[in-house]
């Protein structure tokens, strides 16, 4: 990497990771308030974290063929373009516009989800665990800002009720805004490499198993992830703990994956024993899930429950990520398998927000964690057959 450009690459690293959780994550602190505004139900509100999941699903395959095409700087100036676009129209506050802008920001976010880390392939291709990491954590900081601001920020009465709701749901548009400037800086400087076409762009990467485990891995931990997002904060209230402690307990099991999610992909750089991994992630969220079960309004406990769940969630995120950089050889095959991962993953996550809805309207929570704890169980597997020797893609 030229150094006079080593700056600019880690500042952007640092704006695309603040911006591919925050728009999704500030709205389970304040899903009651969201759901009272617009008055729909549980199913529904559900449908609202689902479907930037849809919109990753869908967009995920294509994120390395326009990176082809375009560059992988100047693809990401793109996708930083239409969040900034989604999050401007989402102020309006109607049931549609909320839908459909939430739709348009999972575009942009799925472009950068899949490219973020063919970047630090790119620019950092012998620091991928500190690098991951690295990344994994401003996700993760950022998040747990995200989930802590919402609902003062919404119950402020800024300009209106209205206004603070949407205030509340799209005031990181500022850091988007800066990530168009740093992107649009990056793509000046790069251009798209043309040639021959590969022996990777001719290989069928659907014939390897690890792919398969490596998408369901990716799914299912993106999965508890985007139901805690969804529902934790509303689970909490209905256990006896008010607004603003649910709130805090929702920033807490945001903010304390801080560990877990920086030095997992640094753990998994120096343990011969892989199997160490999956292990602790599952153990993590077996016990939070089944504290879930069990505890009610005692707060220091709850505090335990999250911070374990935590550890869990971005143990198995920035471990997935990880496996994209060093389970294959290059920027472009990074990019090729995060993006067919990713895809099926979401797809798969995408059904659990709406079903814990659901299964909370037609029965209660308990038996809404029941079908969080399974995951955990399937995850744990699939992650060891994906974490075995070898690349994803083998010749």
């Amino acid at each position: 990497m030229i150094k006079k450009n080593k700056w600019l690459v880690l500042l952007a690293i640092v704006l695309l990771g603040s911006v591919l959780r925050t728009p999704i994550t500030g709205i389970g602190a304040i899903i009651g308030i969201v759901k009272e505004n617009l008055h729909i139900n549980n199913t529904l509100a559900g449908l609202i974290t689902t479907i930037p999941l849809v919109a990753f699903a869908l967009i995920s395959p294509f994120a390395s063929k326009y990176s082809n095409k375009y560059g992988l700087e100047k693809t990401l100036f793109y996708s930083t373009i239409i969040i900034t676009v989604g999050l401007l129209l989402r102020f309006y506050i109607n049931v549609y516009v909320l839908f459909i802008t939430t739709f348009i920001i999972g575009v942009g976010i799925a472009l950068g989800n899949v490219l973020l880390p063919a970047v630090v392939k790119k620019y950092y291709p012998t620091k991928l665990g500190i690098m991951t990491g690295f990344f994994s954590v401003i996700m993760t900081v950022t998040a747990s800002i995200s989930a802590a601001v919402s609902y003062p920020i919404a119950s402020s009465n800024i300009f209106g009720e209205t206004f603070s709701l949407g205030l509340a749901l799209n005031i990181w548009v500022i850091v988007a805004f800066c990530c168009v400037v740093v992107y649009y800086c990056m793509s000046k400087n790069n251009s798209v490499s043309t040639g021959k076409v590969t022996n990777f762009e001719k290989t069928n990467i659907f014939r390897s198993p690890k792919l398969y485990t490596l998408t369901m891995s990716m799914g299912l931990q993106s999965a508890l992830y985007y139901s805690s997002v969804s529902w934790f904060g509303q689970i909490m209230i209905d256990k006896g703990f008010f607004n603003a402690e649910a709130g805090l307990l929702l920033s807490v099991s945001q903010f304390a994956q801080f560990p877990a999610t920086f030095l997992m992909p640094i753990l998994a750089d120096k343990v011969k024993n892989k199997l160490i991994i999956p292990l602790f992630i599952v153990l993590s969220y077996f016990i939070s899930l089944v504290g879930l079960l069990y505890i009610n309004t005692n707060m220091a406990i709850m505090v335990v429950i999250m911070i374990l769940f935590a550890l869990a969630g971005g143990g198995s995120f920035s471990y997935v990520m990880y496996l994209f950089s060093v389970k294959t050889r290059n920027a472009d095959e990074a990019s090729k398998v995060s993006g067919v991962a990713q895809s099926g993953g979401y797809v798969l996550a995408a059904i659990f927000p709406p079903l814990l809805g659901y299964v909370k309207d037609v029965s209660n929570w308990n038996s809404a964690m029941y079908i969080l704890v399974m995951a955990a169980v399937v995850l744990f597997f699939a992650m060891i057959h994906c974490s075995r020797e070898g690349n994803i893609i083998e010749n």
